[in-house]
């Protein structure tokens, strides 16, 4: 026979755990709880404030808001069966400078580059779980002689939102070099499964810097998302990601101006990194390569 004190006890600890489970519905832990830990706070007249820190009025940000609409127009579509389309549609495409209408650019050698992207170790389609971790992935930029272009071509490591950011790379780094995308092949190859748009600035500057010919810093990492404008956007995890910088031996995390980083230099400095941030890809260009932003000779 059991102590009636202590039937009464676990009765009550019974009870409590079937009313959390009421509460909660059928799926009492929700893989959305730990989806990219990221706030959307609305700002009269100005444009949305990205913050990885819960506000009052403040909505979590969910996969489908992560990215920007791309479409690749379809005279510029690869031909190849093998090549992955852009996974979403939308209004933005990939042409041609208008001043380089008519003007095929000069052929250049092929340039491969390591890049720093920051990765999880459990990555699901739609969500973003476990612990952070930095990778080197390998970036190829070739020139496509036919002018079919542009090639992209991701790794089968990469998943729907992160080849569309890719692409959006693309978009961005020919439009801020002024080099015509139908001549370019781009490559990347990562070592493991990544999602997410986060990596979408460091590709961009990657991209320019191959066509221009310059070195990204050894001791950088950044995490941005990457817009058709130019613009980098925000995104949340940015203590996590720090680590993971720090796993890489670097010593300068770039990340966007724009949300509520005042802890970060503060963590940055407990962790000997440098913290700079950045609103465009020209300001990103200029802190991961130590060159400006220019147009291709």
């Amino acid at each position: 026979m059991y102590p009636e004190s202590l039937i009464r006890k676990h009765s009550l600890s019974l009870q409590a755990f079937l009313f959390l489970l009421t509460s909660l519905g059928s799926d009492p832990i929700s893989p959305s709880t730990s989806l990219a830990e990221t706030w959307i706070c609305p700002r009269l007249g100005q444009s949305d404030l990205y913050t990885d820190r819960e506000y009052p009025g403040c909505r979590e940000l969910g996969e489908p808001k992560t990215y920007s609409p791309l479409q690749i127009s379809p005279s510029l579509r690869p031909a190849q069966p093998t090549l992955v389309q852009p996974p979403v549609s939308g209004t933005i495409t990939l042409h041609p400078p208008a001043q380089l209408h008519g003007k095929k650019p000069m052929p250049f050698a092929e340039v491969s580059l390591p890049l720093p992207v920051l990765g999880v170790r459990q990555a699901n389609p739609g969500f973003i779980t476990g612990s952070w971790i930095g990778l080197m992935a390998h970036l190829t930029v070739t020139y496509k002689a036919d002018g079919k272009g542009p090639e992209v071509i991701p790794d089968s490591n990469m998943m729907p939102v992160s080849v569309h950011s890719l692409w959006t790379a693309v978009a961005a780094a020919t439009k801020a070099v002024g080099y015509d995308p139908r001549y370019l092949s781009v490559r990347l190859l990562i070592p493991m499964p990544m999602d997410g748009p986060s990596a979408g600035g460091i590709f961009a500057v990657g991209i320019a810097a191959a066509l221009l010919g310059d070195s990204i810093r050894p001791d950088i990492c950044m995490s941005g998302t990457i817009e058709p404008d130019l613009e980098i956007r925000p995104v949340g995890g940015l203590v996590d990601k720090m680590g993971a910088c720090r796993d890489l031996r670097k010593t300068t995390m770039i990340v966007p101006d724009g949300l509520d980083n005042s802890h970060l230099s503060f963590t940055g400095a407990e962790r000997s990194i440098q913290v700079i941030q950045v609103y465009s890809l020209a300001e990103a260009y200029s802190a991961a390569t130590g060159q400006a932003l220019r147009s291709v000779p």
